[in-house]
């Protein structure tokens, strides 16, 4: 029936009033004689509304007020993205998906309408086994504080061991961090960083083995791995994290910088730790 269109559908039930054949008009329209017969029927009961063009599918489940507020906010506060606050709120018993999560955005105009959507990319990711058998660190502008921010960030469990904002991104502060994280979380069994002139010589002439950075960690017994030039995804998890903090502490809902890390270590689920913490995951494997 609606492979018809409503001017079709019209012209066909107005045939039939006027006493033309069913046989007739079916022939007219390549259709059945049962496709007319349905038509002049739904006409028969509804009038012409009932033939005009009607949505396939399940009809769009309409999210109470509560359920809106509650998600706005989540958004609004944390910035967060429409697969996560389904997850959060299915733990608080809420059954809500994250397509209609999206809906609720677009009416809400805070995101933009995705008319070309790409296919999901296929990732190779790499992850370790155990919390500190790796750590990966670097440097990047604050531009909230004007300042240097470095972090030590667990491989496995994504959790920021240390971090620090400084005047300046040096050896010495990278040092500093890395100490911190060893007494906060114990030492790692290696560090990964680019080729920054913190963590490596790039003259020619100067042994690797001589810099600050590396003669620490060989001290310390731990080994050092590096990045590969202009391939920003080797150390990708710290990259990452650096647009997490970028985007989210721009919301607002944080005093401080210590205030964020504590909510991303303890409070933030993250996605590729099935929306767990990463203080939840640091805890299930240490205790194992």
């Amino acid at each position: 029936m609606y492979k018809l269109t409503y001017a079709k559908r019209i012209w066909i039930v107005k045939q039939h009033m006027n006493g033309i054949p069913t046989c007739r008009i079916a022939l007219s329209q390549s259709i059945t004689v049962r496709t007319v017969q349905s038509l002049v029927k739904a006409y028969n009961k509804q009038g012409w509304d009932a033939l005009k063009d009607h949505k396939t599918g399940r009809p769009e489940t309409q999210l109470n007020k509560s359920a809106e507020i509650i998600i706005l906010d989540l958004r609004k506060r944390f910035a967060y993205g429409a697969c996560r606050i389904e997850q959060l709120l299915k733990k608080k018993g809420f059954s809500i998906s994250h397509r209609q999560i999206e809906k609720l955005f677009l009416r809400n105009g805070l995101v933009e309408p995705n008319i070309k959507k790409q296919r999901p990319r296929k990732w190779v990711r790499y992850e370790l086994l155990m919390p500190n058998d790796m750590s990966h660190t670097d440097w990047t502008y604050d531009p909230f504080t004007q300042k240097q921010l470095s972090v030590y960030i667990d491989d496995r469990t994504r959790l920021i061991t240390s971090f620090g904002l400084f005047k300046r991104a040096t050896a010495n502060n990278s040092i500093a961090l890395l100490k911190e994280s060893i007494a906060n979380y114990g030492k790692p069994k290696c560090v990964m960083t680019d080729h920054g002139s913190q963590y490596y010589a790039n003259r020619k002439d100067t042994k690797q083995e001589n810099t600050q950075f590396r003669i620490v960690l060989d001290v310390l017994g731990i080994k050092h791995y590096l990045a590969r030039v202009n391939r920003p995804q080797t150390n990708g998890k710290v990259e990452r994290f650096f647009l997490t903090y970028k985007t989210e502490y721009a919301t607002g809902t944080f005093s401080c910088i210590k205030d964020f890390m504590k909510h991303y270590n303890e409070a933030r689920p993250h996605m590729s730790l099935l929306y767990k913490t990463p203080k939840e995951v640091w805890k299930e494997l240490i205790t194992k």
